[in-house]
């Protein structure tokens, strides 16, 4: 195939979606087909595929994210491409994976995580008056509207459920994939590691539960540190919460001095070896108010970590309730919470999910998905659409 796809940022370093575009395009350029790629700026280079820069309006941001999505969908629609790929930064493509799920349930969901009404209506206000959530939106919108797509990829069946919801599109032109992790990267054997990690922060042999994240109040920090507090004053073993992620702490320091469990609480900072901590933990713990798929759900269970998440999360999807994890309902039930921490307090009830979470991400690999986005890819050329003059060259 004579594949393109468009990112305003061609790096793994910034995650989420640019590290699975820079996956994805890889492996495809060693799958044999010809790879383009439009962006703003790359920080690495790969053997087979041809970037293209993309040149924006700085400022302000709202201008940046439209200038780049009519930009880059021009030059896709001027290059004669079999099939391209769009994860929510153009107007139009062939084939449509939204990799932040669908942004006007982002938009209400999200505010969830202010319980405070005051705080809750400027966060709204702060939201409507944005002119880059509203040029968010429009470029979501735009290929859903004008029907410019062939098929579209939820990466979660949440993320579907929403697409059918806000967009009225026909479930027929929506094809679930999940996203997929690195199964070999991702491994109970990281547990070499354990010793390294708990000696470094000065562990020891608590029970260790992780957090990962760069978004403490949307993850739902607050609410598991005032579990946490609770717990503390049952009959428990020794734990400890580690906060991997980057965010303001200010608040959460607070917090912890003013409900007494400063010394269970350890902020890690960032790194570039996660791997390594879900090594060293005994629980993952991912309680977001809106998650369209957590990719750290799929990291713990390939580490072998049993999960608890709630319903709000795209990776909940995939999770057996009771076996490889856990699912409660809202973050704010935070008796369903600390139940569920509890549960995972048992050896056994760990060691259980252990194993069937690491067959599930095997399941869910980088190497599963990617064939899956091929076959999708592939399904496209053999429409009457692309094999007569799609749209997209037919109208330069």
């Amino acid at each position: 195939m004579k594949f393109a796809t468009a990112i305003p940022s061609f790096s793994r370093r910034k995650g989420g979606a640019e590290r699975y575009i820079v996956d994805l395009c890889i492996w495809m350029a060693k799958e044999g087909h010809e790879v383009h790629v439009y962006a703003e700026h790359w920080d690495e280079e790969a053997q087979g595929i041809h970037l293209h820069r993309v040149k924006t309006l700085p400022f302000p941001k709202s201008l940046r994210l439209l200038s780049f999505a009519i930009k880059a969908t021009r030059e896709m629609k001027r290059g004669d491409y079999d099939v391209t790929l769009g994860v929510g930064n153009t107007l139009e493509a062939d084939v449509i994976q939204p990799h932040g799920g669908v942004h006007w349930a982002w938009f209400w969901r999200s505010l969830k995580a202010y319980d405070n009404p005051i705080l809750w209506t400027i966060k709204l206000l702060g939201r409507v008056l944005s002119p880059k959530q509203w040029v968010s939106g429009w470029i979501e919108n735009a290929p859903y509207k004008k029907k410019r797509f062939h098929k579209i990829v939820a990466i979660s069946d949440m993320v579907k459920q929403d697409i059918i919801r806000w967009y009225d599109i026909p479930e027929n032109k929506i094809e679930v994939l999940y996203n997929g992790v690195d199964i070999e990267r991702f491994h109970p054997r990281n547990r070499q590691y354990r010793e390294d990690i708990r000696e470094r922060f000065g562990i020891g042999d608590d029970f260790v539960m992780l957090f990962v994240s760069n978004n403490f109040r949307m993850k739902g920090l607050e609410h598991l540190l005032k579990a946490l507090a609770d717990i503390k004053k049952e009959d428990h073993p020794p734990f400890k919460l580690l906060i991997l992620g980057r965010d303001r702490k200010g608040p959460y320091l607070r917090l912890i001095k003013k409900t007494g469990i400063s010394s269970e609480i350890i902020f890690a900072g960032s790194t570039k070896e996660p791997e390594k901590y879900y090594g060293a933990a005994d629980l993952f713990i991912h309680p977001a108010f809106y998650d369209a798929f957590s990719l750290t759900v799929l990291e713990a269970l390939a580490s072998g970590l049993p999960v608890i998440t709630t319903s709000s999360t795209g990776a909940s999807g995939i999770l057996n309730h009771g076996k490889d994890g856990l699912i409660i309902k809202t973050i704010k039930d935070l008796e369903e919470l600390k139940m569920a921490i509890r549960y995972f307090f048992k050896e056994d009830m760990r060691h259980e999910a252990s194993h069937s979470g690491r067959m599930k991400a095997e399941m869910h690999s980088n190497k599963i998905n990617f064939i899956g986005m091929d076959r999708v890819l592939k399904e496209f050329l053999n429409t009457p659409v692309a094999q007569q003059g799609q749209w997209s060259r037919r109208s330069k």
